[in-house]
């Protein structure tokens, strides 16, 4: 059954692989109105982009996306992403200070802050989602979300299929 599974994401994985490259060379000619912003080129062992198609691949098949749903869906959710990859980003230097000692007042309600901002974002991209997806498939969104962090942490470390 993983097998399967994993046979499955790496398909899909190609085919947007594949998307993305024709989108990139029509967007290159002009052919779309709007041009994707350039990546860097992956360095030799750079699993970033992989462990990226393979997200793609699989929030896509979580949530059974049409293409046009994927159209709308995509840029709204890598706009999330990266707040929350902001927000984390200030929660991890948070803790990087109270883990060294400096852990007070002020830190407390830094910390509330963060956890609010954290909050914010997921309600506000909540609203987002409902407004181009089907509710089903906008609840579905955090669901995916958490199963993909789950599949790469069994991949990560050897464990089975989900029970």
């Amino acid at each position: 059954m993983t097998q399967h599974l994993f046979s499955k994401l790496r398909l899909i994985a190609l085919t947007v692989v594949v998307l993305m490259g024709t989108y990139s060379f029509s967007a290159a000619t002009n052919l779309c109105p709007a041009t994707p912003q350039a990546q860097p080129a992956p360095k030799k062992g750079d699993h970033g982009s992989e462990i990226r198609s393979m997200k793609i691949a699989f929030i896509t098949e979580a949530l059974q996306l049409t293409p046009e749903e994927s159209q709308a869906f995509w840029p709204v959710y890598n706009a999330y992403w990266q707040a929350r990859q902001e927000v984390s980003k200030q929660r991890r230097a948070l803790f990087k200070g109270i883990r060294e000692g400096n852990a007070g007042e002020q830190q407390c309600k830094e910390l509330l802050a963060v956890m609010d901002r954290e909050r914010k974002v997921t309600a506000d991209y909540m609203e987002k989602f409902c407004q181009i997806l089907p509710t089903n498939k906008a609840l579905r969104v955090f669901v995916a979300d958490e199963d993909f962090k789950n599949f790469l942490v069994r991949r990560a470390t050897g464990g089975g299929p989900k029970k």
